[in-house]
């Protein structure tokens, strides 16, 4: 269950990102400035579960943002800028799925795997897929 993974810490393998270039910019980061930045910068990602809440806490440098949400129900959060309202199930065991649909109409769907070793979290907008992978630390 995702469950044994709360309070567990994964950090970016800044070597193992896929097509991360396109997810950029279905987020709408244009600037080529910010898109280097955000190339080498490493983020910790930390789930946390307490009860039927869960907690997902990304820092990238002084920067933390958590977002708190239950399976199933809607939830409205900002991400580079935009406004986004999703909805998180869970896929399997160790995979919670994530579909987010922004303001301007744009659907991104964010399946996060996690393991004891590692998060992958795959991102899917239209025919498009990037993917990052998370070290745990």
């Amino acid at each position: 269950m995702v469950k044994q993974f709360s309070g567990k810490t994964y950090e970016l393998d800044l070597d193992s990102q896929e097509n991360v270039e396109a997810m950029f910019e279905v987020y709408g980061v244009t600037e080529p400035a910010h898109r280097q930045a955000a190339l080498k910068m490493k983020a910790r990602v930390t789930l946390t579960v307490d009860g039927d809440k869960y907690t997902e806490t990304t820092q990238t440098g002084d920067y933390k943002k958590s977002v708190t949400f239950r399976l199933g129900e809607e939830v409205t959060e900002e991400t580079l800028g935009r406004k986004w309202k999703g909805s998180v199930s869970l896929k399997d065991d160790h995979t919670l799925l994530k579909v987010e649909k922004g303001e301007d109409g744009k659907t991104v769907t964010l399946e996060k795997s996690f393991s004891p070793q590692q998060l992958v979290v795959t991102y899917t907008f239209g025919n498009v897929t990037a993917k990052r992978i998370y070290k745990a630390v």
